[in-house]
């Protein structure tokens, strides 16, 4: 049986499979959907025991399930336990195929468990929180717009009553969404009592609480 790491960057990630203490040369594959599939289907033909990354950023999650929903032996290492690890292996050097090397060599010796993908509403609620979050970015841009358009007196009537309009939009999406998210939370126990915590703290609204949560409940 063959280990595999995986070093995950932005845009793409790193792949070394380990065999009887010796390694393969480092496969690069893109940080995409069909990079992921052209991933899954090299792997699905190595089967290997066990595929280790680590729980780093916000690029290994997407990653983490296209492997767990392939069927694929995944398992998601705290940082902090692969620092360790290479300082032990007195590794000075940090590129991304070492790191992989080393990932795979981390996985023939420590035997990770596998890992275990968030619940389905936790990762829909990710998404519901990430696009509320980017459309209250979006309407604070058409505020501060509306204000600079305020303050020219030759700013056409018509202008102003556009970027008005398009700031209602935003309003009405962003409640759908919330109204949505909320749904989400309420029909879930431990979410509902993160939010009830959240809400609790003077300065926190709804919307802050659910982007909050969003983020931290696929941890």
């Amino acid at each position: 049986m063959c280990n595999v790491g995986v070093d995950i960057a932005a845009a793409s990630f790193e792949l070394v499979t380990r065999k009887a203490g010796r390694n393969s040369p480092s496969k690069r594959f893109e940080q995409t959907p069909q990079g992921h599939r052209r991933a899954i289907a090299h792997l699905q033909r190595l089967a290997p025991e066990r595929i280790v990354l680590e729980a780093t950023g916000v690029y290994f999650l997407d990653l983490a399930l296209a492997l767990h929903q392939a069927g694929l032996p995944v398992c998601v290492i705290n940082p902090r336990a692969f620092k360790h690890f290479a300082e032990l292996k007195l590794t000075g050097s940090k590129t991304d195929p070492i790191d992989a090397a080393l990932l795979a060599d981390y996985a023939e010796c420590m035997h990770p468990p596998l890992w275990q993908p968030p619940r389905e509403s936790a990762l829909a609620l990710r998404e519901l929180g990430r696009q509320v979050n980017r459309l209250v970015g979006e309407r604070t841009q058409a505020k501060n717009r509306l204000h600079a358009l305020g303050a020219k007196q030759a700013t056409p009537a018509l202008v102003i009553d556009d970027e008005r309009e398009g700031i209602a939009a935003l309003d009405r999406r962003i409640e759908r969404l919330r109204a949505a998210a909320l749904e989400l939370i309420n029909a879930d126990a431990t979410l509902q009592a993160q939010f009830r915590a959240l809400t609790a703290a003077v300065g926190v609204g709804e919307v802050s609480a659910i982007t909050l949560i969003a983020e931290l409940c696929t941890l």
